[in-house]
């Protein structure tokens, strides 16, 4: 398969953003700009999910129809022009070079052909194991004027074009297809290996997108460190007490996947769980003396129900229009009886015979008559057994024929209906008025205190038995006046909350039981457990929002691994290690046999071993010996420079945009051999030879 074609078919199994990229890479002969570079980050950033300030723009991915095999257009180097504090050459020298053969520079020692050429080994391709022996200094013998400078002049097919260098800018990539040879270069060639930098075919796409991707992955990582870095541990909730509670095991395994449901379930915190929260917090602390408390509670509380209850059935609304009917009658009937005597005793002498003095006095006769006077006699006793008259059991005489007749006529009036129903009906009020409930409870002295415990547990039901308090001590008090026939307006309802108290009972009896069984050491290991899981969740509930902020942090580092995983590049080195090895190595082996046997060293038991990496493809020399020497210690000086060149244009040849060479003091034997090659390949490249 052509080595194209091959990328494209690899391609075509990558993710969408490697495809874009490798797109990107072979139209721009692999320079991206910061804004492709962007763009393919926020592809990278959409994918695994992470939030974008813009959508990702729509994928192009790549065919070998956006290579353009790699060709450059080739350049030719014209000379070298308007030269400005270069070592002691004079200023605005220059040298021009032949555009279509070899040009061969040479003259005597110090007549500045190395300043020259340290210019054009600046500027252009070369090897170099330390940047500051690149460096080109000015007239160290004179004083310093301003910077190094020169124009270098190339025609890339459309004329002279100057091309700007100053001593220590960026190589042009123009001028990166002039190769240059020094004394220098060859030391590494020979010792350092022959790293292929701008692989042919299309080959460095691989490493290329490598180069992307480390590039990418410290953008990402360096945004991972803002947005993530170690917030994930400072949002982890923080317990007083470590314990194996539902919430401490719930703070321990949120992930990215816990939902906001399952966190609001573990948060959930109401006011019943604070209620059960603080009545395990009493049972746990409290003693016998709570209980007992309590008991007592529940007591007051059942007789407050039961004085609430009879407060209902006998002073309701009903009872109280019936009191007050039972006054009417009984006045009625006592103004009738009054009536009644004041026409039977019209004539006598004193008034009010009738009323309640008198009937006292009455009652009182007739006791002592009974009782002591005359007994077994019925009252009033007018005539004794013997016919004579009977004497007055209050002024000891003996009645008169008057007398006798008014003690006659009281008692046909005590005896008489109307008197009897008047009696009747004042003993019905009077026994109305003692049945009365005292509601002791509602009276008693510790009511506002017990009121108090009430409150603490229930507010409004302690706002109710008040009420109802004020309420049936004013409709007792209502109810007197009634049967007194005294107005005392209409009284305040009476709403009886029944079953709050029962329930009210009901908790106390069950916090009477829990204390009691608190006492009991199984039954507190109980309400302890019980306790910590309230706890726990109530010190959960508060950090909700912690917990929402660490899930989304685990989310976002979730997918920034999604996208850093995107950016491996052990993949990525293996094709192109295979990409190198099925369509490179062998051509780098053969060209560089050939190298070796133009410069008659093939003799030499030397070869190239492959070292690729990440971004690059490297050839080392291979001495093939176990001895642990560099190979310059090896080889004869001769040999050594033979075999740097063959390294040299082997990576010339094989090295895409490679245009003029440049040879810089060969100094050996094996440039006679090299000069009558370089002038046979001139048809194929540009070759500019100093000696």
């Amino acid at each position: 398969m052509d080595p194209i074609a091959d990328i494209e078919a690899w391609s075509k199994k990558q993710s969408a953003w490697r495809q874009d990229c490798l797109r990107r890479l072979a139209v721009t002969n692999g320079e991206l700009s910061e804004d492709d570079l962007g763009e393919l980050l926020t592809m990278i950033k959409a994918a695994a999910g992470l939030d974008v300030p813009s959508p990702a723009p729509a994928v192009t991915p790549f065919s070998k129809e956006h290579f353009g095999g790699g060709n450059h257009q080739p350049i030719i180097l014209k000379g070298i022009a308007n030269l400005q504090n270069i070592n002691r050459l004079t200023p605005q020298a220059e040298m021009t070079f032949c555009p279509k053969a070899l040009t061969v520079i040479y003259g005597r020692n110090g007549s500045g052909k190395s300043g020259f050429a340290r210019i054009l080994r600046t500027a252009c391709r070369t090897r170099i194991e330390a940047a500051a022996k690149l460096k080109v200094l000015g007239n160290v013998y004179g004083p310093v004027t301003g910077p190094q400078s020169a124009e270098i002049i190339i025609d890339a097919g459309q004329g002279d074009v100057p091309v700007k260098w100053t001593s220590g800018m960026p190589a042009s990539p123009e001028l990166m297809q002039v190769a240059v040879f020094d004394t220098l270069a060859a030391q590494l060639y020979v010792d350092g290996g022959s790293h292929i930098r701008y692989l042919p075919f299309g080959l460095a796409l691989p490493h290329r997108l490598n180069s992307v991707c480390l590039l990418l992955k410290q953008k990402l990582e360096a945004e991972k460190a803002v947005v993530v870095g170690n917030k994930i541990a400072l949002t982890a909730v923080s317990f007083p007490i470590p314990r194996d509670t539902g919430a401490q095991k719930f703070n321990k395994v949120i992930t990215r996947d816990t939902s906001d449901a399952a966190i609001d379930e573990a948060c959930a915190f109401e006011s019943t769980h604070q209620a059960r929260l603080d009545e395990v917090t009493a049972v746990l602390a409290a003693g016998s003396a709570a209980s007992a408390d309590l008991s007592v509670l529940v007591h007051w509380l059942e007789k407050i129900s039961a004085e609430c209850a009879l407060t209902e059935a006998s002073l309701s609304d009903s009872a109280l229009n019936e009191l007050r009917q039972l006054h009417v009658s009984a006045a009625s009937a006592q103004r009738l009886a009054e009536l009644s005597a004041t026409a039977l005793f019209i004539d006598d002498p004193l008034p009010g015979i009738g009323s309640e003095s008198w009937r006292a006095l009455w009652m009182a006769a007739r006791d002592y008559s009974v009782t002591e006077a005359y007994t077994d006699r019925s009252f009033p006793v007018i005539k004794i057994d013997d016919g004579s008259d009977a004497a007055c059991v209050l002024c000891q005489q003996p009645l008169s024929a008057a007398g006798a007749d008014r003690m006659d006529r009281f008692r046909t009036y005590m005896e008489d209906a109307l008197g009897k129903a008047a009696r009747e009906a004042k003993s019905a009020v009077e026994k109305a008025m003692e049945e009365f409930p005292l509601l002791p409870y509602f009276h008693s002295e510790d009511f506002a205190d017990r009121l108090e415990q009430v409150r603490k547990r229930d507010e409004q039901l302690a706002k109710s038995l008040q009420k109802v308090g004020t309420a049936a001590l004013e409709r007792r008090n209502h109810a007197i006046a009634c049967l007194q026939g005294i107005d005392a307006g209409t009284p305040d309802e009476l709403d009886v909350p029944h079953q709050t108290v029962k329930d009210l009972i009901g908790k106390l009896s069950d916090e009477i039981q829990a204390l009691s069984k608190a006492q009991n050491p199984e039954e507190r290991e109980t309400f302890t457990a019980e306790h910590a899981e309230l706890e726990d969740r109530k010190a959960i509930a508060a950090s909700r929002d912690t917990l929402i902020a660490r899930r989304n942090l685990m989310i976002a580092n979730a997918a920034f691994d999604k996208a850093l995983e995107e950016l491996q590049t052990r993949a990525i080195t293996q094709k192109a290690n295979e990409l190198v090895e099925t369509h490179l190595t062998q051509a780098v082996i053969s060209r560089f046999d050939l190298e070796r046997a133009q410069f008659d060293i093939s003799h030499l038991n030397v070869g190239l071993s492959r070292k690729s990496g990440q971004t690059k493809a490297e050839f080392e020399i291979d001495p093939h010996t176990k001895l642990t020497k560099l190979t310059s210690e090896i080889l004869s000086e001769g040999e050594q420079r033979a075999l740097a060149l063959a390294g040299f244009l082997t990576e010339v040849a094989l090295t895409d945009g490679s245009g003029p060479i440049i040879i810089d003091d060969p100094v050996s034997s094996s440039i006679v051999t090299a000069v009558s090659r370089w002038q046979s390949a001139l048809r194929r490249k540009r070759f500019t030879v100093k000696s």
